[in-house]
């Protein structure tokens, strides 16, 4: 019998202030459904355990075991997140995932050989920053590292700078009745080719699936793994081995304990070496998926 995961659970899970990049989750009621429709939320989560942190702008788009696309909005635009529900008109697998979903642009700009974000002016008004804002820039032992951010007003007048984009992309799976095909890559973009059906996932197997960009596979790229955990398993063991994708962007993960589980994946993966330009698009994705005995 597969697990019930209810909107109101949601709220009921811990935070914890873990460092993690944000990540976009898409997370349904249920995963195998025995009604004729299902509701789901979307949000962005920090922690990455299904802790909405903020909402993001999306749309959606849900694929059915006949490989029709069905386009809607939420329902119900939140602070925090975003719920919305669909009709389940037929046995089979349903895909569903965020569309459009950009996060907000994030400028850089080349200073003294170092890429450098960009943070906008303080206002002349604003209380003076507190010593352990700048802890990162004044530790004694990070004292010959170069600066990360620079202020609108501080950057040179002749300075290069660039705009990056985020791409948000969300996805999970609802069957109803016996599981079906789901639908193929489009190879355009960043994408999971699943190998193994994201709806027949037990204790003991493996998730199994290739990491393409624009078709193309992505060799060792880190791929995270959280479970999820309610407020009631305080002591849960919630972030998973990361696993990497092998020269053929290829990942398996493999799943000892039943539950819902997060698997995120960013392209291309932060460089913490600011000499070098930063990618004008990038891509910030995740899958949800269920675990059963």
């Amino acid at each position: 019998m597969r697990h019930l995961v209810t909107i109101a659970l949601l709220s009921a899970l811990p935070t914890f202030s873990f460092a993690h990049t944000a990540s976009p989750f898409l997370l349904p009621e249920v995963f195998d459904s025995k009604s004729d429709n299902v509701s789901f939320q979307s949000s962005i989560t920090v922690e990455k355990f299904f802790v909405p942190s903020r909402n993001f702008k999306t749309s959606y788009q849900v694929t059915s075991p006949e490989g029709k696309n069905e386009f809607l909005n939420a329902a119900a635009e939140l602070k925090k997140f975003n719920i919305a529900e669909f009709n389940l008109t037929n046995e089979g697998t349903y895909r569903i995932r965020t569309k459009d979903a950009v996060g907000n642009p994030t400028k850089y700009a080349l200073v003294d050989g170092h890429w450098l974000r960009v943070r906008p002016t303080r206002p002349a008004n604003a209380a003076p920053m507190q010593p352990q804002a700048n802890a990162e820039q004044k530790a004694p032992q990070q004292a010959n590292q170069p600066p990360r951010f620079v202020a609108e007003d501080q950057v040179p007048a002749n300075a290069k700078t660039i705009q990056t984009t985020n791409y948000y992309i969300a996805e999970s799976f609802v069957t109803k009745g016996k599981p079906s095909p789901i639908p193929q890559v489009e190879n355009k973009g960043f994408e999971f080719k699943f190998l193994t059906h994201p709806n027949e996932l037990y204790v003991g197997e493996s998730l199994k699936a290739q990491v393409l960009m624009d078709g193309k596979a992505v060799p060792n790229l880190e791929v995270d793994v959280f479970k999820g955990a309610s407020s009631y398993q305080p002591n849960a063991k919630r972030e998973q081995p990361h696993v990497k994708t092998n020269a053929k962007g290829e990942i398996e993960i493999k799943f000892n304990e039943a539950g819902i589980y997060l698997i995120t994946a960013a392209y291309p993966e932060a460089n913490n070496d600011n000499s070098k330009q930063p990618a004008t698009q990038t891509y910030t994705y995740s899958v949800t998926v269920e675990v059963t005995e």
